[in-house]
């Protein structure tokens, strides 16, 4: 399946890849970094995308955030079409994608996200991304990683602050309707708002979202405050919907996403995905009461 669109440039040098409810991201530079991979059915899209920015020359990395199905799906894709393009990633992720269950899931999803016609091509990270660590992507042109954890334990950020361009996929939520924020905390609740609070405290003009938005200036430098704000507010909802429906969590899941998901018109997160990471977000505000 392939689109024909051009890449949108968001700032000098760095570019948004394939449809705006997936997409991968690309800083060009004598070291060229592609930030996440999608899903796998728009693989080829995100190729043909990125031959039009480079030319000849090839991405040298392909930096995933974190190893869920819509993050890493056409990885392996890209790996094999661009040969020579390292994938990197945390030491936690490095070790998720070796897991036979994480593959089945990560391959269901993705058949899932496309209406059944693709699988998903597992993969290995040849280079594992650290906390502080500085990647050169051209003179005086660098990307900082930033350790994240919360919405999973694999999770990373990257800052490029020559441009002010934080991209901090679901570490800082998701946006809904409105002024609406969905919050992500699979993993940790207090350790994902603790990552929310840390990239708080970068300076932004530019702030690249998981899915379908980026921010720029006054917008970008007010987004996390709403997220921060949002995300307690998610907390108070689940323990006052435990507190009434004790463990019954089909039933807190129903009341929740009457609420946030069902109103989203449009193609939106698979109903499955979503409900798997609600559950799991019940699970986290749970421990904390228990």
């Amino acid at each position: 399946m392939i689109y024909e669109s051009n890449p949108a440039k968001i700032t000098d040098r760095f570019y948004c890849l394939g449809p705006s409810a997936v997409p991968s991201y690309l800083l060009d530079g004598e070291h060229p970094i592609i930030f996440d991979a999608g899903i796998y059915v728009f693989g080829e899209h995100y190729r043909q995308e990125i031959i039009k920015l480079t030319g000849e020359r090839r991405p040298e990395y392909l930096f995933l955030s974190h190893a869920h199905f819509d993050h890493c799906g056409s990885a392996g894709y890209l790996k094999r079409v661009m040969p020579g393009l390292k994938v990197c990633a945390s030491r936690e992720a490095s070790e998720i994608i070796k897991k036979p269950s994480a593959i089945k899931l990560i391959k269901k999803l993705n058949t899932i996200a496309s209406d059944g016609k693709v699988y998903f091509e597992p993969f290995s990270v040849e280079r594992v991304l650290e906390d502080g660590e500085i990647v050169k992507v051209a003179q005086n042109l660098h990307v900082e990683i930033i350790k994240t954890p919360g919405h999973t334990r694999d999770m990373l950020s990257f800052y490029i602050p020559q441009q002010k361009i934080l991209i901090p996929s679901e570490s800082i939520g998701v946006p809904g309707l409105g002024e609406y924020i969905f919050s992500e905390f699979l993993t940790d609740y207090h350790i994902y708002l603790d990552s929310l609070k840390k990239l708080a405290g970068y300076d932004v003009e530019t702030l690249v979202l998981a899915h379908g938005y980026y921010y720029t200036g006054d917008d970008a430098r007010n987004y996390m405050p709403r997220a921060i704000e949002y995300t307690k507010r998610f907390r108070e909802k689940i323990e006052n919907l435990l507190k009434s429906h004790g463990t019954d969590y089909e039933k807190m899941a129903s009341i929740i996403k009457e609420e946030e998901y069902d109103p989203i018109p449009g193609e939106k997160q698979p109903r499955e995905a979503y409900l798997i990471n609600l559950n799991a977000k019940i699970k986290a505000i749970e421990k904390i009461l228990n």
